[in-house]
């Protein structure tokens, strides 16, 4: 997948006006690996977990759409966030829900970080949620490209 150069900015408010929640023209399988691959390319970028949460609720005898979760956090910023406010950890990993509707239609959201950021008085959190504006939006509109 080739980098593209997005302007941080525009894609800062779209997320925000969006409530950071996207539409992807792919399946739920092919919007989380093309995430996967986008975050893949920043080492300091754990993964944590996939989960088919189609597969866990076939285990119970449940049918439900697509939808999978996915947990990462950039260990650069986790300190960062935890000594503004240890109990920050509630929102952390970061968890990226990828599903698809009634209608068909797949959607990736995210934590909102405006109000994480609220939320916890992080006050911007030394830094980090400034480096997550600047990094979130892009890695998701960058999965989401066609």
């Amino acid at each position: 997948m080739e980098e593209q150069k997005f302007n941080k900015a525009e894609l800062l408010k779209k997320a925000q006006t969006n409530h950071w929640k996207w539409k992807s023209p792919y399946s739920v399988k092919v919007t989380v690996d093309r995430l996967l691959a986008v975050v893949g390319r920043y080492p300091e970028v754990l993964k944590y977990d996939r989960i088919d949460q189609q597969a866990v609720a076939k285990v119970s005898g449940h049918d439900i759409r697509p939808a999978e979760t996915v947990f990462f956090q950039n260990s650069k910023l986790v300190g960062k966030l935890l000594g503004t406010n240890i109990m920050v950890m509630e929102q952390l990993p970061i968890k990226t829900i990828v599903w698809e509707d009634e209608s068909g239609q797949v959607w990736l959201q995210t934590p909102d970080i405006d109000h994480m950021d609220e939320h916890y008085n992080l006050n911007g959190g030394d830094g980090a949620i400034q480096a997550i504006y600047d990094l979130l939006p892009g890695w998701v509109e960058e999965a989401i490209q066609e």
